[in-house]
């Protein structure tokens, strides 16, 4: 009887082994993907903050030019402001059907990847 009981303990044992290691995976690989995430978040911060410098020069830069040949600088810099407003107005109508759905195919892809 008494061996009886010594086997059902180290079951018990055994399980509750085996329950507390698989929480501590979880843990695991939940602190993995929200460091991975909160790293892409903050690199796609830094990208985009560069890609923001970038297209204000360009923006200066061709507004600028475009000033200079039309002897005319605010005619320059209005037109380089319709081409910004054409092209958001572009991404907000694509917004909804094309790139919504992208982005989140994006993050669930990186949530669920195994590597």
């Amino acid at each position: 009887m008494e061996e009886k009981e010594n086997r059902t303990e180290k079951w018990i044992d055994g399980a509750a082994n085996l329950v507390e290691t698989y929480r501590d995976l979880v843990t695991i690989r939940i602190i993995e993907k929200m460091s991975n995430s909160l790293s892409m978040g903050i690199l796609g911060l830094v990208f985009l903050l560069f890609f923001l410098c970038v297209l204000l020069f360009l923006g200066l830069g061709a507004a600028w030019w475009i000033g200079n040949q039309l002897d005319n600088m605010p005619v320059g810099f209005f037109i380089v402001g319709g081409v910004y407003v054409c092209t958001l107005t572009t991404l907000l109508l694509m917004a909804k059907k094309i790139l919504k759905p992208a982005i989140r195919n994006l993050v669930i892809k990186k949530i669920y990847d195994n590597d």
